[in-house]
């Protein structure tokens, strides 16, 4: 067998795929499907403007089945709110690109607690929790790792988000110091990003035999007593 994987036909799909990406999601906080669109030199604005935001709750009361006529003069996006529901990590579904990351890391691959999962279908379909409720009412536990396989910002701390809210957030001027986390004998190993002498985000290195890149939530979200000063 013979596979070709970068023949004019596959440059044209996978150039197309970016198109419809780029019209319907905020890239914003995704280099690498930016730096994909420079290389395939996709055009998303072909498809028009795109259409006004999402009310809150909006796209999480779409029934699957249910589809409306879509605007024939603008660029049908998943443009929405951001869910601020608790004190450790957002979502900004209006940055997914529905790879089902989250959702595995969420299962099999790491958490079993499968808290979240796809919903609905076709452009209806979306990451939600059961019945869309809010998290601390769902069964997510706060192992964050969804947010670290999440490769377009979907998923991200709130101390980053608010830090790119007030323009402060700047990654050329964060260190990253490798430690073990302190809370029990497992010995996970995790990266400490941080910026003017503040923790602003916890990792776990990919390659540690240790984590494979995972965490729970003591690891990834209790880093706040370092940073208790009178």
């Amino acid at each position: 067998m013979e596979v070709q994987t970068d023949s004019e036909r596959v440059r044209h799909s996978r150039k197309m795929v970016l198109e419809f990406l780029g019209s319907s999601v905020d890239l914003s906080t995704a280099p690498d499907a930016v730096g994909y669109i420079e290389r395939y030199a996709a055009q998303p604005a072909r498809y028009g403007p795109p259409t006004e935001p999402a009310a809150p709750g909006e796209r999480d009361a779409h029934e699957a089945g249910h589809h409306h006529a879509p605007p024939i003069d603008a660029a049908q996006t998943v443009a929405q709110p951001v869910k601020v529901d608790n004190d450790l990590y957002v979502r900004d579904y209006a940055k997914c690109i529905l790879c089902y990351k989250c959702v595995e890391a969420c299962g099999e691959d790491a958490q079993n607690t499968f808290a979240i999962a796809v919903a609905g279908r076709g452009f209806d379909a979306r990451i939600s929790t059961e019945s869309a409720v809010p998290l601390p009412d769902s069964a997510c536990v706060y192992c964050g790792n969804c947010i670290g396989v999440c490769p377009t910002g979907a998923l991200m701390f709130k101390s980053e988000h608010d830090m790119r809210a007030a323009g402060t957030w700047d990654e050329s001027a964060q260190a990253v110091t490798e430690t073990i986390c302190p809370y029990c004998g497992v010995g996970c190993a995790l990266e400490l990003h941080v910026q003017d002498n503040e923790i602003v985000k916890v990792t776990s290195p990919m390659d540690s035999s240790v984590t494979d890149g995972h965490l729970c939530v003591k690891g990834r979200f209790g880093f706040q007593f370092v940073q208790n000063r009178s």
